[in-house]
């Protein structure tokens, strides 16, 4: 607390005064343990007396030299007058620091930093010895405040960086840990502190995802999955476990879109890929056609819903001739699109029953003829490939046109008729059946 507050009134008096007329501090090696700058180049009280500007050189010369007893023989001379010069004060916390005396050194700058809040050399100085006691939750927040102040000094970004890439390395190890020892609140806690300290690093997110997924939260998990994607989408590893994500989370066009970019690198992918398509498809039908997609045996109903709604050409084409009645197709939800299929002979209707077995599961041979139907409409009179050549194809046919998968089953599922319809319909339009 002592140090935000500090931080913040440092920033609030550069900002009001302007950067510009604030005077720059002498430059420091970034890799310095300490930033030891010349404290008369930013004292903001004033411009110190001849004499003392002197004599505050002296020391500082000194204690660059090495020479650190001198140097605070220097400081304390000056600062044995009644009214004590900041600077010197400063210098002597210099002093304190390079012989690790941290509990004087602390002392001094939490006085001097509360006295002037924006003289950069002692906040500067307080941090580093944040740093060197393992504060480096509060150095950070004082780099980026100095760093926000002077952005062109190098060695606010080369600390700023450094202390960052610390915590987010311990804060990674602590929820780690937690998440291992199945800790979720005090996971979740450290990923957030992560964010906190790098919100530029997919690190914390990543950690967020991982919590909120073993805490079954699946949005949550999502919404900082996505971030860290965001951040870093070369990540192919994590790609897949955001595609994932939005497959739980019914986010079918987000994970079509992380697949087919996952699969480009990753042949593995095509089958995830494949999944995110149909659901995507799936996603985005009326219910009755949803329900169809997703029936284990598909009945001709289903079918006929299924292709009025994923193929046009059923819906735009001429009708040959008036449809037959069929009993069974009437005053029912799917009246329209059975009417239809009916009427571009899609399903025979029984001359007998006068039914066309609307609740019947479709067969695979019976969808070798309907597929070859709906291949002929979307053909325009074009040749049709091979396999749909013959007027009853195959189910094995069908399988070399990729229209259908091997297997020992009798009867066809929606994901197979919604499949099919897709394939068997660019067939006809001249496009590649596989």
């Amino acid at each position: 607390m002592r140090l935000r507050l500090a931080a913040g009134a440092l920033a609030l008096g550069l900002l009001v005064t302007g950067c510009a007329s604030a005077p720059r501090p002498g430059a420091v090696a970034a890799d310095a343990p300490f930033g030891i700058r010349d404290p008369a180049l930013s004292f903001p009280l004033g411009t110190l007396a001849p004499s003392d500007a002197r004599q505050l050189e002296s020391g500082m010369d000194a204690l660059r030299a090495g020479e650190i007893g001198k140097a605070r023989k220097t400081f304390a001379s000056g600062a044995g007058k009644s009214a004590v010069p900041a600077p010197f004060r400063l210098g002597l916390a210099y002093a304190d620091l390079l012989t690790s005396r941290f509990a004087a050194a602390r002392e001094s700058l939490t006085a001097l930093v509360r006295e002037n809040p924006r003289w950069v050399p002692a906040a500067e100085a307080l941090a580093d010895l944040d740093v060197a006691e393992g504060r480096e939750r509060e150095a950070l927040d004082a780099y980026r405040t100095l760093g926000a102040a002077l952005p062109d000094d190098p060695r606010f970004a080369s600390r700023l960086a450094a202390v960052r890439k610390s915590l987010v390395a311990k804060g990674s190890a602590e929820a780690e840990a937690a998440l291992d020892a199945r800790d979720l609140t005090a996971a979740r806690r450290a990923a957030l502190g992560l964010v906190e300290v790098d919100p530029s690093s997919p690190a914390g997110y990543r950690l967020l995802a991982r919590s909120a997924g073993a805490e079954g939260r699946p949005e949550d998990a999502w919404t900082a999955a996505s971030k860290a994607h965001a951040l870093d989408p070369a990540d192919d590893a994590w790609t897949d476990v955001t595609a994932d994500l939005a497959m739980k989370t019914a986010r079918y066009a987000e994970a079509v879109s992380l697949y087919a970019d996952l699969a480009k690198r990753r042949p593995e992918a095509a089958a995830s890929l494949e999944e995110a398509r149909f659901q995507f498809q799936v996603q985005n039908l009326p219910e009755a056609a949803r329900r169809a997609a997703l029936s284990t045996r598909v009945t001709r109903a289903q079918m006929a819903v299924l292709a009025w709604w994923l193929v046009p050409e059923v819906r735009d084409a001429r009708v040959p001739a008036p449809p037959e009645v069929a009993v069974d197709a009437v005053d029912r939800p799917e009246s329209q699109a059975l009417v239809r299929s009916i009427a571009l002979r899609l399903f025979p209707v029984s001359h007998e029953s006068h039914r066309v077995g609307a609740d019947q599961p479709v067969t695979r041979t019976e969808a070798g003829v309907i597929f070859r139907k709906i291949a002929l409409l979307a053909s325009g009179s074009a040749p049709l490939p091979d396999c749909l050549a013959e007027e009853r194809p195959s189910p094995a046919s069908l399988e070399k046109c990729g229209i259908l998968p091997a297997t020992a089953s009798r009867t066809l599922s929606g994901r197979e008729a919604v499949s099919g319809l897709a394939v068997a319909a660019r067939a006809g339009r001249g496009g590649d059946a596989r």
